[in-house]
């Protein structure tokens, strides 16, 4: 809406930020269902043109930290399978942050030990992660591979987590709940299907296989994020913990 004037009830829901524990992000939730067609960005710099400012006493206040989560890996158990790879995407950054398995690290005794850590420490940037299945797949897969390399864990309550399946699943009727279908459904470009011939290449440290797995590994989070952005008034970040 650029060039649009604010309404009072906008002005009113936005005066939340200086009055209540309220971050930007949930004021952004609340003018989006009020049905006012204003972006996250918009918000934000209203608040500032506004003035506003969080005052210290709301400590839970602060402004929550997106991001958007995805691995791959040999199979899915994780007392089996080794971690591939993993994508994060911070909610608004234009680069990935991720990390890929190497061919010796694969067919030695670390196997995705460096990888995990990475991970594990790029997690703890975030409040809250978003995935799609990963309540049933990935931050189990990855909690199973911390603890089995002895790598810190983020505590259970530490950090929030929403899973964007169980959002398509409740909130749409498809003819699938999954990621190609939730993401066809909205016009959104980049979902495709790894090649079967190229994940057992990877699973063996071909390097272009595992160049492929990591590219589709970065599309999945990028998609992700737009995904959440079309079902954002049904996917606020409080959650539940990880």
């Amino acid at each position: 809406m650029p060039g649009v004037k604010w309404t009072e009830d906008e002005i009113r829901i936005i005066d939340q930020y200086e009055r209540t524990a309220k971050s930007a992000f949930v004021l952004y939730q609340e003018i989006r269902i009020a049905g006012y067609n204003r972006t996250y960005k918009a918000v934000s710099r209203k608040i500032e043109s506004l003035g506003l400012r969080k005052p210290t006493r709301y400590t839970t206040g602060h402004e929550m930290t997106i991001g958007y989560l995805d691995i791959e890996s040999t199979g899915f158990s994780a007392n089996i399978d080794v971690m591939l790879s993993w994508c994060i995407k911070g909610r608004g950054d234009k680069n990935v942050a991720g990390a890929k398995i190497t061919r010796e690290e694969l067919m030695s005794d670390k196997q995705d030990a460096r990888i995990v850590e990475l991970l594990v420490e790029e997690m703890n940037k975030y409040d809250v992660i978003f995935t799609y299945y990963g309540t049933r797949f990935d931050i189990p897969f990855i909690r199973t591979r911390a603890l089995y390399h002895k790598t810190f864990f983020p505590l259970y309550k530490q950090k929030s987590h929403k899973d964007l399946y169980y959002v398509v699943k409740s909130k749409l009727k498809l003819h699938r709940s999954s990621l190609m279908a939730a993401t066809e459904f909205f016009g959104i470009a980049g979902k495709t299907r790894v090649k079967p011939e190229m994940w057992q290449k990877a699973r063996w440290g071909d390097e272009k296989a595992m160049k492929y797995v990591y590219d589709h590994n970065v599309a999945d989070v990028v998609i992700l994020e737009k995904l959440h952005r079309k079902l954002e008034e049904y996917a606020p970040p409080q959650v539940n913990p990880l």
